[in-house]
C-alpha cells in the first residue's frame, strides 16, 4: 500500500458498533468530546474511531436536537396495514388449527368468508409470534411393555414374520427368479 496522508494516521481500537449496543449515549458523548478536543476535524475523528463521517454528522445532529438516545426506526404510519380485526381472526384460527399460511388462507376463505393472501398471513404470523400459543396435544399414555426373554423363547413364539412380501432374489436360482412375473401380484406365486 502506498504511503500517504491516510496511512500514517493513528487508528483507535474503539469498536463503535460494539460499544453502541452497550450504551449508545456514552459512546456518542465520548465521540463529541474527542471531536471538540480535535478542533472539530470530522474526517480525522472518523478515521481515528474507525467510523464514517456520516456517523459523526448524525451524532452532531442528535446533539443539536438535544437527544443522544437511539431513535425508533419504526414507521410512523402504515396506510396499508391489515386491519386489527383481521389479524386477530388469523391468529385465533392459527392457534386453533395449527395450519400454515397456504392452508390457513384457504380455510379462512371457505369457513370464515375472509379473503387473506398467504403472504399477508405469513407476515401477520411473523409479527405476532408472542400471541400464538397452541393447546398441548393430548398424550395417550401407553402401558409399560412387559419384559420379554428373547433367548429362552421358542422360534415364532414372540415374533412372526409374514413371508409373502419377502422375495429374496439371491436365494432363488436364476431360472426361478426369471419365472416370477412382474405383472402378477406377490401373493399369487405360480411357476409356468
Amino acid at each position: 500500500m502506498r504511503a500517504g496522508h491516510r496511512t500514517d494516521q493513528p487508528r483507535g481500537n474503539i469498536d463503535y458498533k460494539q460499544l453502541g449496543h452497550i450504551n449508545p449515549e456514552a459512546i456518542r458523548r465520548a465521540i463529541l468530546e474527542y471531536l471538540k478536543s480535535n478542533s472539530t476535524n470530522i474526517s480525522q475523528t472518523a478515521l481515528v474511531l474507525g467510523i464514517n463521517r456520516t456517523v459523526v454528522y448524525d451524532i452532531l445532529r442528535k446533539e443539536e436536537r438535544g437527544n443522544l438516545k437511539n431513535c425508533s426506526r419504526a414507521p410512523r404510519n402504515r396506510p396499508r396495514r391489515t386491519p386489527i380485526q383481521v389479524e386477530d381472526k388469523v391468529i385465533e384460527t392459527k392457534c386453533k388449527t395449527r395450519y400454515g399460511s397456504e392452508r390457513l388462507s384457504r380455510y379462512l376463505k371457505q369457513h370464515e368468508d375472509l379473503s387473506v393472501p398467504p403472504g399477508t398471513i405469513r407476515h401477520i404470523i411473523r409479527g405476532n409470534k408472542d400471541r400464538i400459543s397452541y393447546l398441548p396435544k393430548k398424550r395417550i399414555r401407553k402401558e409399560k411393555r412387559g419384559f420379554v426373554d428373547w433367548y429362552s423363547a421358542k422360534p415364532f413364539e414372540i415374533v412372526q414374520v409374514d413371508l409373502k412380501y419377502i422375495r429374496d432374489q439371491k436365494a432363488l436360482t436364476r431360472e426361478l427368479a426369471k419365472t416370477r412375473s412382474p405383472v402378477l401380484p406377490m401373493w399369487s406365486a405360480s411357476i409356468r
